[in-house]
């Protein structure tokens, strides 16, 4: 008989975004992040007609979820001064290549001291 082994769910990865600053990620999709006041808009582009983008935009508010593709959920934990992007479950090698991304983004463009942008 063979013993299954059932591999634990990746850990949860995190990256922190105060309020007025904005992040881009690209995975499959292009997905545009941007915190205001403590909310999350997500807006992805999900295909080009000749030269204009098409996309979806959807606005997180606190203990709201969605899935931005197959990477993984994204979750919202806001308050007025800030945000939390949780990335749930996603396969690792896609977790850290986003997190890459993002850390990359937030220190380059926004000019942050190191260690603000940490994954967990």
């Amino acid at each position: 008989m063979r013993s299954s082994t059932q591999k634990p769910a990746p850990a949860a990865r995190e990256v922190q975004l105060e309020r007025g600053m904005g992040l881009s990620a690209y995975a499959r999709r292009q997905t545009r992040i941007v915190c205001v006041k403590g909310e999350v808009e997500v807006s992805e582009t999900i295909m080009w007609i000749g030269a204009q983008p098409l996309r979806i935009t959807r606005r997180l508010r606190a203990g709201d979820a969605c899935r931005v593709e197959e990477s993984g959920w994204l979750i919202l934990r806001a308050d007025a001064a800030s945000a939390r992007l949780q990335l749930e479950a996603p396969p690792p090698a896609a977790a850290m290549i986003l997190l890459a991304q993002l850390r990359c983004w937030l220190s380059s463009h926004l000019h942050l001291p190191s260690g603000t942008a940490q994954a967990h």
